[in-house]
């Protein structure tokens, strides 16, 4: 993929201090729609639709998609690995089930690669579930050592509510997973209120607790700062990151897998390797299965991400679209568009009748924008085709 496709601010290099550098990096991007994503209120996906979502994902170039939970979701995993035998699949163990044990052995049996153990971090969160720091230490060796013992290539172990525990607990857990044979730790900012640099310092504290282990960061986006945490936590050597197609998850959601895949190439130059043109795709497929539409303005795939309507600015688009647009919406599979509402003049009149089939006269263009304007006012709306083409023929049979 040709990187220098994507706009970029020369200010982002051309600066006093030196770009964050990715060169030489091997960073993993898992998503994980189709659990966390499962999890917003509206969400409920069948196992052929994890199958289709997970397809899809695969052909993207995603390298680990979390299924589901194990021994809950095994049928998805199974679906999963029969449809895309080369996709890592990773499910999620909930490690203070007594029964976890078994949903490891299960998950593996019907096809997951990649063993997510779930535990929580804090004290508090610890006494609640009837564990304390020590004997939550015991139980996190005893699975990651199951873990390996049942084949799993990858053990992940993931804390969460990882941003409210102090530093010496969360040690205290890696360093018991890391015993048993984890070989990848994970930060999870569970209730989204971990600052940027917070995030860049716990990342850096887990990369040295570690020599030769794997970090892995799982950000929400309650802030908004579930993108912006998650490239922090890269910049200071995260190397597996979560994230969820259109920011799908609990609450307000998680870091959206288009923008992190997009801003990774355009604002760091480093390819994760996702082909990117199946962005918008893997958006509307997600959309429509899970019945949450994507705003509208939702950056990278938003349906007005490359959509002009004021006069100005969609006569400079007609003269050179690189003048309104940071990227080429075909990159990420998208398409450019001109709506009709407040502020519209004669050139997008003019676009988008002729794209209806009329070529109008500079009278009826004259109308059409008075037209257009009030109408938009009227009925806080933009103009669809079809109301278009109706005031057009009405128009006509009038004159």
């Amino acid at each position: 993929m040709n990187q220098l496709k994507f706009g970029s601010s020369p200010y982002n290099t051309e600066n006093e201090y030196p770009p964050p550098s990715l060169e030489g990096r091997k960073i993993k991007i898992t998503d994980v729609t189709l659990r966390e994503g499962e999890q917003a209120a509206e969400v409920a996906f069948s196992a052929a639709d994890k199958a289709e979502v997970a397809a899809g994902l695969a052909e993207a170039g995603v390298p680990i998609v979390q299924v589901g939970y194990a021994g809950r979701d095994n049928d998805a995993i199974k679906q999963v690995r029969e449809r895309c035998p080369g996709l890592d699949v990773a499910a999620l163990v909930v490690g203070w089930s007594p029964d976890a044990e078994t949903t490891i052995s299960s998950a593996f049996d019907s096809g997951a690669t990649v063993c997510s153990l779930l535990f929580r971090s804090s004290p508090s969160h610890l006494a609640n579930l009837g564990f304390t720091v020590a004997s939550a230490q015991s139980r996190i060796q005893q699975l990651a050592e199951h873990a390996g013992r049942v084949g799993y290539p990858d053990i992940v172990f993931g804390p969460s509510f990882a941003t409210l525990a102090k530093w010496d607990t969360l040690s205290k857990l890696y360093r018991s997973a890391v015993q048993g044979g984890a070989n990848v730790i994970s930060v999870a900012d569970s209730t989204g209120i971990a600052a940027p640099w917070a995030m860049k310092e716990i990342v850096g504290r887990m990369r040295a607790l570690e020599p030769g282990i794997a970090v892995r960061v799982h950000t929400h986006n309650d802030y908004g700062l579930a993108l912006q945490n998650a490239l922090a936590s890269i910049e200071a050597g995260a190397d597996w990151v979560e994230a969820s197609i259109n920011g799908l998850g609990e609450r307000a959601g998680n870091c959206s897998l288009d923008e992190l895949v997009v801003a990774l190439i355009a604002l760091y130059r480093y390819d994760p390797g996702v082909d990117t043109t199946k962005l918008t795709g893997l958006s509307r497929l997600v959309e429509n299965l899970s019945n949450v539409k994507v705003p509208p303005m939702k950056p990278i795939v938003g349906e007005n991400c490359f959509t002009n309507k004021l006069e100005i600015h969609v006569k400079a688009a007609a003269s050179n679209p690189e003048l309104m647009e940071p990227f080429d919406p075909a990159l990420i599979g998208g398409e450019r568009a001109i709506k009709l509402g407040r502020g519209t003049g004669p050139t997008g009149v003019k676009y988008r009748s002729s794209s209806i089939g009329y070529e109008l006269t500079e009278d009826e263009v004259e109308y059409l924008v008075d037209w257009v304007n009030r109408y938009a006012v009227e009925h806080k709306r933009a103009i669809d085709d079809g109301t278009l083409r109706e005031e057009i023929q009405w128009l006509r049979k009038k004159n």
